[in-house]
């Protein structure tokens, strides 16, 4: 188990290293979770973005807050998530969230679904989003996307390591962002 968590921490690193300049940012998050509850911290490479996020899980659902906090913006996220349908080949989890901003910036919800395919431990998933609130036209239209192609290595029994890539798109799939994700994960 040992060697298992060293090389997760080596290929954690050495991939945020050698791969940063193929990439926008570089995301790494940090999680622990209960059958319960969690609570994740996010940090990203080439911004001043953090967040840290509470979750609780209630049956097929997720209740969650996140601070986000970027340079010159901060923004609370209350949110709601459903596991509508999660087997062995594929899953979509439908989410309802605010996203409040202090200062100027205008406010809004945001409904989204994941809709994803497993094969063992690798996962592809596509995410459309529709925005309603102040700034944003109400047209029932797709506003952004975000999809990602990934893969969770089991290190020991309560801790795996998921490595992603995620490509952000408007509404038109012109990309706006695309990064290297790592997520360590411990469950009690």
């Amino acid at each position: 188990m040992f060697k298992k968590f060293l090389l997760t921490i080596g290929m954690t690193l050495l991939s945020g290293m050698a791969l940063a300049d193929d990439f926008d940012t570089n995301q790494f998050n940090f999680k622990v979770k209960t059958d319960d509850m969690g609570i994740e911290v996010r940090t990203y490479t080439n911004s001043s973005r953090d967040h840290i996020q509470l979750e609780k899980y209630v049956g097929d659902w997720e209740l969650a807050y996140r601070y986000d906090e970027q340079t010159g913006k901060t923004e609370h996220r209350p949110k709601i998530t459903y596991t509508l349908l999660n087997n062995e080949f594929v899953y979509i989890k439908p989410r309802v969230e605010y996203r409040y901003f202090e200062g100027t910036t205008d406010d809004y919800f945001r409904v989204r679904s994941q809709f994803g395919v497993k094969l063992g431990n690798a996962y592809a998933e596509i995410t459309p989003m529709l925005h309603y609130g102040q700034g944003v036209s109400d047209d029932m239209s797709i506003d952004e996307y975000q999809s990602k192609v990934g893969y969770n290595f089991d290190i020991a029994q309560n801790a795996k390591l998921n490595m992603f890539v995620q490509h952000e798109a408007d509404g038109d799939f012109n990309k706006t962002n695309m990064f290297l994700g790592t997520t360590l994960e411990f469950k009690f």
